[in-house]
């Protein structure tokens, strides 16, 4: 099954081989991006964990708590687990989530989190209708008819 910290992975590995910071806060829009992406083309989520409404956009507990220590910096190591060991989603496997999670880098991993942030926080987000209406998390249904965001 694949985990939100799984996939946190994959989108430091795009960082860490490109040498381009990735923060906690860019870490948490992008892994929601690529979630959005992935559900909006196959109709299915990416992995069970649901966005929490926060007040800077959509954010993973897991992911939080695993490089909150990393403040407003980037990130220097992948989540690892009990185990010892550090997994990430095998792209390869699911042309789906590998479209999605490249898709979604080239298009946004220029930005910074609070640019990020931003495009998570416009009228009509997923985001923004449970921020509104003062619920906790975002509704699966509304991120599956959230629009595209426009770099």
């Amino acid at each position: 099954m694949v985990t939100a910290l799984n996939v946190a992975n994959n989108v430091l590995d795009k960082g860490f081989s490109e040498k381009i910071d990735i923060s906690p806060m860019k870490l948490q829009k992008l892994i929601y991006l690529v979630y959005k992406e992935f559900y909006q083309n196959t109709g299915k989520t990416l992995f069970a964990e649901p966005f929490e409404v926060w007040k800077y956009g959509p954010v993973l507990r897991s992911v939080y708590d695993e490089f909150k220590q990393y403040g407003g910096n980037a990130i220097k190591d992948y989540c690892m687990e009990t185990d010892g060991n550090i997994y990430l989603v095998n792209a390869e496997k699911s042309e789906n989530f590998k479209s999605a999670l490249d898709g979604t880098w080239q298009k946004y991993k220029r930005f910074d989190g609070i640019p990020l942030s931003e495009m998570t926080h416009k009228k009509g987000t997923a985001w923004w209708k449970a921020a509104t209406a003062k619920k906790l998390y975002l509704s699966n249904e509304d991120i599956l008819k959230e629009e595209p965001f426009i770099p």
